[in-house]
């Protein structure tokens, strides 16, 4: 890549840059919605209980009982994660 080429991306990351800046709101500025948030949470544990469950069974239609013992082991750690992330929106919503 030469000089002329490097300099020339320099001006419209600035840019991009600015323009992120100037559109983002502060941090303190969202509300903080504890239901929202165990909701979120609580979602982003089961997709990953799902997915792991998915690789355990296909670990485990392929013969590989020790990679779908692991593969069990962590939906079964997220899904624990999704218990806890329930609890915290069944107090938080209620």
């Amino acid at each position: 890549m030469s000089t002329y080429t490097k300099c020339k991306f320099v001006p419209v990351i600035g840019a991009v840059l600015a323009l992120a800046m100037t559109t983002a709101e502060p941090a303190y500025a969202a509300r903080n919605n504890a239901c929202a948030t165990a909701r979120a949470i609580f979602r982003a544990n089961m997709n990953e209980a799902r997915f792991w469950i998915g690789v355990a069974d296909q670990f485990a239609a392929a013969g590989n009982e020790t990679s779908a013992n692991q593969a069990s082991a962590e939906a079964s750690h997220f899904l624990g994660l999704a218990e806890g992330a329930l609890n915290d929106m069944s107090s938080a919503c209620g």
